[in-house]
């Protein structure tokens, strides 16, 4: 190996080994905040930075795109392996989720409204399927390809293809770090219903007579007031009914403005922070043994070493 592609390597590496070493901090400050965080109830909710564990409760009826199995939250990959020269690589080709579809959260006490978007999803893969000698496509797949208009073919046969999925189950446990804040789509959907119930005012007074303080049959600002008050009791009292009492539904976990931590796992806090911890010890000093071993490396090929 010539000298300039033997020093171009190492301080590659070298970089690679610095990236890894405050990655690896990142990952160790993530750990401690989570650590630091008090479990929290459904009932016991409180706006801001919130953990909580329990069971995923479905919204609507959703199923995941390679399995077809039905769940509360879905996520896939699709990589293709592209050779180049004597080296290849696994490439992205397609990708997806289900974080436009919000979950539950049921933990005995409650339930509450997780909108998965823009979470980090701490989920080993429920599914995995990679193409080789002996192992074919299966049709659910190959009807996916199809659908989607993604090649698996080509001129020398299938390509070679890698396929991850993962998935939350019904009542499967979840644990979720996010940040609880006011629920605006239910907020956007309570102004609707109630800008409907107004929008006809003379059907309105008509119904409630005694509003009318105009005599000429329109009404006025306080009979506008009164109309209002009424309306929204009588849409409060209606959606309390369809709703549970102990339900947060005015509260959604979500993301929080200020780039705070939000994960969304099936294991328990405890495996999550396990995790945390060997990707913080593997980054600190894996990256910084790295670091020095190939600085100390570029220093003797460049000849530093030989000033002192």
């Amino acid at each position: 190996m010539n000298d300039s592609r033997d020093v171009g390597y190492a301080i590659f590496g070298l970089g690679f080994g610095v990236w890894y070493f405050f990655h690896g901090l990142g990952v160790l400050r993530k750990k401690r905040f989570i650590e630091s965080i008090p479990t929290s109830t459904v009932r016991g909710l409180a706006i801001g930075l919130v953990e909580l564990n329990g069971k995923a409760k479905k919204t609507k009826i959703i199923q995941s795109p390679l399995t077809g199995t039905e769940c509360t939250f879905y996520r896939y990959t699709i990589e293709r392996y592209e050779s180049s020269g004597r080296s290849g690589r696994w490439v992205l080709i397609s990708q997806g989720d289900s974080s436009f579809c919000p979950f539950c959260l049921d933990d005995s006490t409650g339930q509450v409204m997780v909108l998965p978007k823009g979470a980090e999803y701490v989920m080993p893969a429920d599914y995995t399927f990679t193409t080789g000698l002996g192992r074919t496509l299966p049709v659910n797949l190959i009807n996916f390809m199809e659908k989607n208009g993604l090649q698996y073919r080509s001129l020398f046969g299938n390509y070679s293809l890698r396929f991850n999925e993962w998935y939350l189950k019904p009542d499967e446990p979840v644990f979720v770090v996010g940040t609880a804040q006011k629920n605006d789509a239910q907020l956007d959907e309570h102004r609707e219903a109630l800008s409907k119930r107004l929008a006809d005012v003379k059907q309105y007074v008509q119904q409630q007579p005694d509003l009318d303080l105009i005599n000429q049959g329109g009404i006025g600002i306080e009979g506008w007031k009164r109309a209002e008050a009424n309306a929204e009791h009588e849409l409060l009292q209606e959606e309390s009914k369809s709703n549970p009492q102990d339900e947060a539904i005015d509260v959604i976990i979500a993301k929080g403005d200020d780039g705070q931590v939000f994960i969304v796992s099936d294991e328990s806090q405890t495996a999550v922070v396990k995790g945390f911890s060997w990707q913080a010890f593997w980054g600190i000093w894996g990256g910084a043994a790295l670091s020095l071993a190939l600085l100390a490396y570029l220093l003797f090929r460049l000849g530093v070493w030989s000033r002192f």
